[in-house]
């Protein structure tokens, strides 16, 4: 019996050093940045968003901040950073909610005191969703937390170990380098422009056009209170912080898809609304290009209704830092009052003519 009990608690000793030791390869390497910065002398992959992002926030060296939806992916902060003399990071979420993009922001800006700029794309068409909507109900939020007991989710995680871990020493031995912030997510390269790229991911509303609707009450108590709390309250809490915002330019597609929907006068009343909260705000840029009429009416410049090429994130980049297109009480009455009037009187039905 006593030959026994030694055996088992040998077989258990050696089991719990061995997930030691496993636990601790995954901690040491850290491929999801939990607990640090990439390790001298190894190359990692930077490939996913909502595994990566809060590590880099939080132990990455930046003084500037990309983020956004799908359309931001295809920054180049190193463009970024020759045009706003930064040193940046890209964080951005496709399909991200104005929380799960604002949360991350707040986790970034707790880890590091000297963020100078942010800069942060609007999807016009989640303005409407309520302030805690969340795109996904999986999170990994125990890499989000700070509850250490829950961390054994990432310590002595299998895939991790044996996908993630693995990975790093894979692209180690490769020879490759460790993903910058030019490729991080950037997916413009493996899509195709034009009409027929666009016609074919667009299905376009049948039986007519519905009656074009105003903005209801909830609507806009909906999106007074998804962008106070995910943009304004975070901007006014950071008044060192520059916040450099600007709605996404979807195409004239997009458009017709509010037109058909009859949803169109409350895009633009949502906008109007969401212009007025962040105006409020003195460190807040906000720019808009909906009267970039050859842009948006160009099906070259997108694969779809709302995805656009690397070439016009860098065309916006630009045009920031001229304060081209830039919206300001002065002059953002004006500035929807002229794209309503385009959009409504559109001829939609020519983007369809054989």
């Amino acid at each position: 019996m006593k030959a026994e009990k030694k055996w088992c608690l040998a077989f258990f000793v050696i089991v719990i050093l061995l997930l030691a030791g496993l636990g601790s390869l995954t901690v040491i390497v850290d491929p999801f940045f939990h607990y640090h910065a990439p390790l001298e002398g190894l190359q990692y992959p930077i490939d996913n968003e909502r595994y990566q992002n809060d590590g880099i926030v939080k132990h990455f060296a930046y003084d500037a901040v990309i983020t956004g939806m799908s359309t931001a992916e295809n920054f180049k902060a190193s463009e970024f950073d020759e045009l706003f003399q930064t040193h940046s990071i890209k964080v951005p979420y496709s399909a991200g909610s104005f929380r799960e993009i604002n949360d991350n922001l707040l986790r970034a800006i707790e880890a590091n005191p000297g963020i100078r700029y942010v800069l942060r794309g609007i999807d016009c068409g989640r303005l409407f969703e309520q302030k805690d909507s969340l795109s996904y109900d999986d999170l990994p939020v125990y890499l989000y937390d700070r509850k250490l007991y829950n961390d054994v989710y990432y310590v002595f995680n299998k895939e991790v170990l044996f996908g993630n871990v693995s990975a790093v020493f894979d692209y180690t031995k490769s020879g490759k380098r460790t993903t910058d912030f030019d490729a991080y997510c950037n997916w413009s390269q493996w899509y195709e422009y034009g009409e027929e790229a666009v016609e074919s991911a667009y299905a376009r509303k049948e039986g007519g056009k519905l009656a074009m609707a105003q903005m209801t009450d909830e609507e806009y108590e909906a999106v007074c209170g998804n962008v106070t709390q995910n943009i304004v309250e975070t901007a006014k809490a950071n008044p060192n912080i520059t916040f450099l915002l600007y709605f996404s330019p979807s195409s004239i597609y997009q458009w017709d898809e509010w037109m058909q929907w009859g949803t169109l006068k409350t895009q633009i009343e949502g906008q109007k609304t969401a212009t007025r909260l962040l105006l409020e705000c003195d460190n807040v840029e906000l720019y808009s290009f909906f009267d970039e009429y050859g842009m948006i009416c160009d099906p070259g410049n997108y694969k779809d209704r709302l995805h656009f090429s690397e070439d016009i994130n860098s065309w916006i980049l630009r045009r920031i830092k001229t304060g081209e297109h830039r919206l300001t009480e002065d002059n953002y009455e004006d500035y929807y009052e002229n794209i309503e009037n385009f959009y409504l009187n559109y001829d939609y039905e020519a983007l369809f003519a054989d």
